[in-house]
C-alpha cells in the first residue's frame, strides 16, 4: 500500500520537472543567444559609437538627425564616444607634402616636363566648411587643378632659354600661390581660406633635345669670345711692354750720345777696375792719346796658358806703350 502512493506522487511530479527543466533550457538558451547578439552588435557598433582621432589630426562631425555637417566646431585628438548614427570623419592638419608631375608649354610652344612639390595644411577652423564644400579629397579637387593651371600660366608666358636662365625669378613667380579661398559664402559669412598652400617648389623641369643643344651652343660661343678678348687684352699689353721697351732704349741711346769724353773715360776706368777683381788671367792695354777714349784690349784664359794678342793689338800695344814713354819723359823734363 505505502509502495503504491510513493509511485503515484513520482508520476504526479514527473510533467512539472520536465515542464520545468524545458523551461530552464529554453531560458539559457535565448540567454546565450542574446549575449551572442549583443557582443556581435557591440563589435559592429563599436568602431561606430568609439572613434579615435589620432595625433595630428581633426574630426568633423555629421549628425543624421541634427541638421548634418556640424561647421562651427572641430573634434581635437583622443577618445570620442558618438552615436551609431552619426560619422566622425577625421583631417590630417599637420603640414602636408605632395609631389605633382605634369607637362606644361613654353612661348615658343615647347612641351617641357615639369615636378613640383607642394606643401600644404586646411584651417582647422575652417574644416567644417571644407567637408561640407569640397570633401576629404580636396587636394585632388582644388588644389592640384589650381596648381597647374598657376605653373601653366608662369610657363607659357616664357621661352624655353628664358626659363632656363632666369631660375630665380621663376621660383619666386611660382610662390605666389598661398591659399585655398572660399568660392561659395553664404549671408554675413566672412571670407575664410579652406587651405593654405605653405610652399611650392620646382623640383624638376626637362627642356626637349633642340633646346639643350642651343643653349649648349650658345654658352660655348660666349666662352669663345671671352677666350678672343682676353687674347686680345694679351696681346695689347705685349704691345705696351714692347713700346715701353723700345722707348727706353731710345732715351738710353740719346742719353748716351751726349755724354762728354771725360764721363766715357770714367766709364772705362769703372770696367778696367772690375775686370781687375776677377780671379781670370788678362791682358789690359790701355791708350789712344790725349783727347780720345782709352781703347781696352783683354784676353782671358787659364793660368797656365799664355794668351798671344793678335798683330793688330799688338801694334796697338807698342804705339800705346812709346806714347807713355814719350808722355812721362816730357812730364819728367825741367
Amino acid at each position: 500500500m505505502t509502495k503504491t502512493r510513493e509511485t503515484k506522487e513520482v508520476d504526479d511530479r514527473s510533467p512539472l520537472r520536465e515542464w520545468s527543466e524545458k523551461t530552464l533550457g529554453q531560458v539559457e538558451y535565448l540567454t546565450y543567444l542574446a549575449l551572442v547578439v549583443a557582443l556581435l552588435l557591440l563589435g559592429f557598433l563599436w568602431p561606430r559609437m568609439f572613434i579615435t582621432v589620432p595625433t595630428g589630426s581633426q574630426g568633423v562631425m555629421y549628425r543624421y538627425f541634427a541638421g548634418g555637417t556640424v561647421t562651427d566646431r572641430v573634434w581635437g585628438e583622443g577618445l570620442h564616444i558618438i552615436p551609431p548614427w552619426d560619422h566622425l570623419t577625421l583631417y590630417e592638419v599637420r603640414l602636408q607634402q605632395k609631389t605633382l608631375n605634369f607637362d606644361v608649354l613654353s612661348d615658343e610652344g615647347l612641351n617641357l616636363q615639369v615636378s613640383v612639390s607642394v606643401k600644404f595644411r586646411p584651417y582647422s577652423d575652417m574644416l567644417g566648411h571644407l567637408h561640407r564644400d569640397i570633401g576629404p579629397d580636396y587636394f585632388d579637387r582644388v588644389i592640384k587643378p589650381d596648381i597647374q593651371a598657376h605653373v601653366r600660366r608662369t610657363f607659357g608666358d616664357r621661352s624655353a632659354y628664358k626659363i632656363y636662365s632666369s631660375a630665380n625669378d621663376l621660383m619666386l613667380e611660382l610662390r605666389r600661390i598661398s591659399a585655398l579661398s572660399r568660392k561659395e559664402l553664404g549671408d554675413g559669412e566672412e571670407k575664410k581660406p579652406y587651405a593654405q598652400i605653405q610652399e611650392l617648389d620646382l623640383v624638376d623641369l626637362e627642356l626637349p633635345d633642340a633646346v639643350l643643344a642651343a643653349i649648349a651652343e650658345r654658352y660655348r660661343q660666349e666662352q669663345l669670345t671671352l677666350e678672343y678678348r682676353h687674347r686680345l687684352e694679351r696681346e695689347e699689353a705685349e704691345a705696351q711692354r714692347k713700346r715701353t721697351e723700345a722707348s727706353g732704349i731710345r732715351d738710353y741711346n740719346s742719353i748716351i750720345g751726349e755724354l762728354s769724353p771725360d764721363v766715357l773715360r770714367w766709364r772705362d776706368l769703372e770696367a778696367t777696375a772690375e775686370l781687375a777683381k776677377s780671379s781670370n788671367s788678362k791682358v789690359v792695354v790701355l791708350g789712344g792719346g790725349a783727347g780720345s777714349s782709352s781703347s781696352l784690349l783683354f784676353n782671358v784664359g787659364n793660368d797656365s796658358t799664355t794668351a798671344s794678342p793678335p798683330a793688330s793689338a799688338a801694334s796697338v800695344s807698342a804705339s800705346s806703350a812709346s806714347e807713355s814713354a814719350a808722355s812721362a819723359a816730357s812730364s819728367a823734363a825741367p
